[in-house]
């Protein structure tokens, strides 16, 4: 019952977010073995919850974390043709927060707070660190549910070892 009052909350809080047309979009775009749409919501969701035990502004930081990967390219496969430190600057876990804090900006009312967390979810990749409790929890959030993603989603060493005590 208590995941049900949860899951209510945090969509009447970004429920405008979950079927907005351009964030729908997300779902087209593989990440971690896993869709963008999923991992965003995911990351939101588990920061709400965060927030929320912890005593924090809750909605702000659900909507931050949810826009955290707000980018509409996959990135999974582009040669990049630039050398050196920009070479670096547009690898994608250097550049994306920037796109997801524009796209998060011309779609969405965003605050300051909210910006940070966008901006700042890849530290130490990104090198300035977050500035507000609330991006260090989007940051340890999505270090979590992309770990989460890659070893349980992606792998899924459950079904591997069952196939192979079935053939055994």
């Amino acid at each position: 019952m208590e995941n049900k009052k949860y899951n209510e909350e945090f969509e009447t809080i970004v429920g405008d977010i979950l079927t907005h047309s351009e964030f729908l979009k997300l779902k087209l775009i593989e990440h971690h073995g896993n869709g963008l749409y999923e991992h965003s919501v995911a990351v939101g969701y588990h920061s709400f919850r965060v927030a929320k035990t912890l005593g924090m502004d809750y909605a702000s930081v659900a909507r931050g974390a949810l826009l955290h990967d707000f980018f509409m390219e996959s990135w999974q496969g582009q040669k990049k043709d630039s050398k050196g430190i920009q070479r670096i600057k547009d690898m994608h876990g250097f550049s994306h927060p920037k796109t997801a804090l524009i796209n998060a900006e011309k779609y969405f009312d965003i605050d300051e707070r909210q910006a940070d967390m966008i901006v700042k979810h890849m530290f130490p990749l990104t090198p300035i660190p977050p500035m507000n409790m609330g991006s260090w929890v989007v940051t340890a959030v999505d270090k979590f549910v992309a770990i989460r993603e890659i070893v349980f989603e992606r792998s899924r060493p459950m079904r591997r070892l069952k196939g192979f005590l079935l053939k055994a």
